[in-house]
């Protein structure tokens, strides 16, 4: 069988979880995969929450921390989020975690928007903390 890890990787999460949804899996073969034993009363969950906590914590697993993607500049996060197949969702998730709420003209391009300002307070960051990187030396006086 596939690993969770896999199958998010090539149909993004979204696809993953849709898929799964549709397949013929059994809960007790959704229970055999990894990351079920984390699963609270697992025997008791619906299927669908059993999947959406399964690809939940696979997520995780494969997935940068906010901290880890503030040390990165706009560019590499974009790369990033496309790497991942980063879904709407998910940014949108780690953007609220950094009390960042996007705008209607921002969401259409979330992507972007999301690269940018998590690099910005990356960069704003580092300065605070007075690692270089972000600043000219001709603006540090």
């Amino acid at each position: 069988m596939i690993s969770l890890e896999e199958l998010i990787l090539f149909l993004g999460l979204d696809g993953a979880r849709a898929g799964l949804e549709s397949s013929d899996i059994t809960v007790a073969e959704l229970l055999k995969l990894e990351g079920a034993e984390s699963i609270p009363n697992a025997s008791k969950q619906k299927r669908s929450d059993i999947i959406n906590l399964l690809l939940s914590n696979a997520r995780t697993r494969t997935t940068k921390t906010i901290d880890q993607l503030m040390e990165m500049d706009a560019e590499a996060l974009k790369q990033y989020f496309h790497e991942v197949k980063a879904s709407r969702g998910e940014i949108l998730e780690v953007l609220l975690k950094l009390d960042i709420r996007p705008g209607s003209a921002a969401k259409k391009n979330l992507v972007d928007f999301a690269a940018q300002e998590i690099s910005d307070i990356g960069m704003y960051r580092r300065v605070a903390q007075g690692k270089s990187g972000g600043v000219p030396p001709d603006m540090t006086r």
